[in-house]
């Protein structure tokens, strides 16, 4: 476990606005910085970074945090991970209690390293084995040199096995760990083999540079061609994507990203300088992989296989796209190339030439429509209902009507009639069952609660005015409670506020919520803030001893029932002078105009 001290030294250390500008380009906007958010898919900046606060938050999908958190969102990483990630760039030494390691990150830690350390058993085999001439040899036939064989750590595994299991006693990996990574199975108990053999091996690793999992390839024909790890707890194939790795910073300087089929085809893209390629994992691409993708770049190319069953994919693509908030583009191939084979053949510029032809995908799906359903009434019919299924799910305003537009130009369907269709199916949408929000449910006192925490971070005197009164804390209810907690814990220790520090104590739905506090009402004077605090305060403390009033009045109704006069008139003095208060607070404050949210 990483210490609390060396975790604030590399929090102050750090800035989040160059941490964060390392994946999100960042305009400096008044105090703070903005940009589009890497979490969803947006056209106007609601992504907002102060760096006097050491804080990040998105108004529009509500993520927020510390340097830290952002890095755990951005690269699915541990908070361990994300320390350490920070530190590293900083040029600061990480020392671990080793007590409590094993406890808090040890079990993804040891995964991990199970899997770094077979994958370069691979690499040594592929480089250093006598059968892994005949691998290499494979590679260069498919043009890899050794260079990029390196850089994606390809490796090797032989026919008659990688000698896994004496990496496994080396390593103390034990053989349950190494099941669960798909690295071996068990035929009986104690009889286990290795998954692959007679096989290059394609290292997959994490946007962070972790080894997740291994994919295979034949030298052969034989069958299966290839194979794939199984889902392990690190490794999700709906949602990783080949080579990302290595080609984000390609993506970045591009702004764009090609999403091709193969590892292969990746590593050819790269060979010959077009390093912004990526691939799915043997899956069709998933709203997930291009919410992934959207983090680096809004510019996304799928680069599809001339035939029939590229185009069908493309066309599947569009909702896919869609449902994201992306609209996308479609680029193809001659027939019977891939993109492995048309690089090495035609080179670069010819790559890139069909690269620039792309279409966006609206276009392509609305033509594809009509081939496949025709120009007849019945045709256009069930076209104008597959187009307002899916524009039903277009959730931009703009991006709708622009669709609508262009659906009208390519099918040549009245546009009333596509209008109508698609508030149909929108309605259709609404009469299903959904959960309330935060805001349905939330109530006047919420409301209260989490406007005066707003006003405690945002002026000091507010801050210490409820730190100091006793009673205030019963005033606030279970959530806001714990804030006001932690809040005045810190205060009180070093007397000022650390809203790193803080937000990393708390749940990450909570820690969100409090970074979008601190970042609002930056533009209110300290008077207003004094009046707004006042108003809350009376609000909270009204509303507490209406409910002490409310309870004296039950009790005195017992005590009458029980005929306990003595209770009864104990309970009634208790209740003369919390009315006598309330009066007085009615008197002194009026009650606040609260803002909802």
């Amino acid at each position: 476990m990483i210490s609390q001290d060396k975790i604030a030294e590399i929090r102050h250390r750090a800035s989040i606005v160059e941490v964060i500008s390392d994946h999100v380009t960042l305009k400096k906007t008044g105090r703070n910085h903005m940009g589009l958010c890497p979490f969803h898919a947006e056209k106007t900046p609601s992504f907002t970074v102060s760096e006097e606060k050491g804080i990040y938050h998105c108004f529009g999908c509500q993520s927020g945090g510390s340097v830290f958190h952002f890095l755990m969102n951005f690269d699915h990483l541990t908070f361990p991970e994300a320390v350490e990630r920070v530190a590293k760039r900083y040029g600061i030494t990480v020392e671990h209690d080793g007590r409590r390691a094993s406890q808090d990150s040890g079990e993804r830690e040891n995964l991990y390293r199970a899997n770094e350390r077979v994958a370069l058993n691979y690499q040594t085999l592929l480089f250093g084995h006598p059968e892994g001439r005949k691998a290499l040899a494979y590679l260069n036939a498919r043009g890899v040199d050794e260079a990029t064989a390196r850089k994606f750590m390809l490796g090797y595994a032989p026919q008659n096995g990688s000698g896994l299991f004496k990496v496994f006693s080396q390593e103390r990996i034990s053989s349950s760990d190494a099941c669960r990574l798909g690295l071996i199975g068990q035929r009986a108990p104690q009889k286990f083999y290795e998954k692959f053999f007679a096989r290059v091996i394609f290292p997959i690793v994490s946007p962070a540079g972790k080894v997740v999992a291994f994919g295979g390839r034949v030298l052969d024909n034989a069958l299966p061609k290839y194979l794939n790890s199984s889902e392990t707890p690190l490794f999700h194939k709906g949602s990783t994507l080949y080579g990302l790795f290595q080609a984000k910073e390609g993506i970045r300087k591009a702004d764009r990203v090609v999403v091709v089929e193969g590892y292969l085809d990746v590593i050819a893209l790269a060979q010959h300088d077009i390093p912004y390629a990526v691939a799915t994992l043997g899956t069709a691409l998933s709203a997930d992989h291009v919410r992934v993708l959207s983090r680096y770049t809004k510019n996304i190319i799928a680069l599809f296989d001339g035939d029939d069953a590229g185009r069908k994919a493309a066309s599947r693509s569009f909702e896919i796209f869609i449902e994201t908030g992306l609209l996308g583009r479609a680029a193809f191939l001659p027939k019977g190339e891939d993109p492995d084979t048309f690089v090495r053949s035609r080179g670069k510029a010819a790559l890139e030439a069909v690269l620039e032809q792309s279409v966006p995908l609206a276009d392509y799906y609305f033509s594809w429509l009509e081939q496949r359903h025709g120009k007849s009434l019945e045709g256009k019919s069930q076209i104008a209902g597959e187009v307002s299924r899916v524009l039903a799910k277009v959730t931009n305003p703009f991006e709708a009507d622009l669709l609508v537009r262009r659906a009208v130009d390519t099918l040549g369907i009245r546009e009333e009639v596509l209008r109508r269709a698609k508030s149909a199916q929108r309605a259709a949408l609404a009469r299903e069952p959904r959960a309330a929000t935060n805001a349905d449910a939330q109530s006047r006192e919420e409301v209260a609660e989490r406007l005066l925490v707003s006003l405690m971070l945002r002026l000091p005197a507010t801050l210490e005015s409820v730190v100091r009164n006793p009673d205030a804390r019963q005033w606030f209810g279970p959530k806001w409670g714990r804030v006001v907690d932690d809040i005045g814990a810190q205060w009180q220790e070093h007397g000022a506020l650390d809203m790193g520090q803080l937000l990393e104590k708390l749940p990450a739905e909570l820690a969100s919520d409090m970074a979008a506090l601190s970042l609002e009402r930056e533009d209110l004077t300290d008077a207003e803030c004094e009046r707004m605090a006042g108003d809350c305060l009376g609000h909270l403390q009204r509303k507490h001893l209406k409910g002490l009033v409310d309870d004296l009045r039950l009790a005195i109704r017992a005590a009458e029932e029980r005929q306990d006069e003595q209770a009864k008139r104990e309970r009634m003095l208790e209740w003369q002078d919390l009315v006598q208060k309330e009066r007085q607070l009615e008197r002194q404050k009026p009650e606040p105009k609260l803002p909802v949210r």
